[in-house]
């Protein structure tokens, strides 16, 4: 059967059916070829038993078969307050950051690496100094929402403080599971560049409640 003979909702709703499997979101490219395929599961089962029983079930219902890297798991469980808490990952790392300025609007991108892949986000608006910053952190978020699942993850505030003897960036974000409003706060050292620190200090905050898994 042909990748482009069936919707992408079949198949995320038919992964959706495995067990510990919370939400699904395929990615596909031109030819209609499956490129991506991000899980959110919760953590009673291991991420590699989940990636084969979605290779598995693509196979037997679809006749559409994937190589398993192209699977990513995020895994997590509830805390008595029903937010979310780690399990276990391979945290995204910074690879790099890039900001363009053109007529007061400012375009920012950052790039990251989870497992062996490279994902990045990008982001708009005015280039006053502190809007740039918030970009930063806009960016950041939407590099991750392909793991996470756009879970609801919004930008509150970010900036800059002197501690001592250093400058330290600050980003606050609200997170809403389950109706549930939740603040992250993450930190960072500022030591060359401050958008990079808050980048940082942006996946310090989200890594304290979601880890991230490639299956392998």
């Amino acid at each position: 059967m042909s990748e482009m003979s069936c919707p992408i909702q079949d198949w995320e709703q038919a992964i959706k059916q495995i067990k510990s499997v919370v939400a699904a979101r395929i990615k596909v490219n031109n030819q209609g070829e499956i490129e991506e395929v991000h899980i959110l599961a919760g953590s009673g089962r291991a991420p590699k038993q989940i990636v084969r029983d979605v290779e598995s079930i693509l196979v037997a219902q679809f006749d559409v078969q994937i190589d398993h890297k192209k699977i990513s798991v995020a895994q997590v469980e509830d805390d008595e307050d029903g937010t979310f808490a780690i399990v276990e990952s391979t945290r995204p790392k910074l690879v790099g950051v890039t900001l363009r300025t053109v007529n007061g609007m400012a375009d920012v991108k950052v790039e990251l690496l989870t497992g062996d892949k490279i994902i990045e986000g990008t982001a708009q608006g005015p280039s006053s100094a502190h809007n740039k910053l918030r970009l930063f952190v806009e960016a950041t978020l939407k590099a991750l929402s392909p793991l996470t699942l756009d879970k609801f993850l919004f930008v509150e505030d970010v900036g800059i403080s002197q501690f001592t003897k250093h400058q330290i960036a600050l980003v606050s974000i609200t997170l809403i599971t389950s109706g549930v409003e939740q603040s992250l706060t993450g930190s960072a050292v500022v030591r060359n560049d401050d958008r990079e620190a808050v980048v940082k200090a942006t996946l310090d905050a989200v890594n304290r409640k979601l880890w991230f898994s490639n299956g392998d």
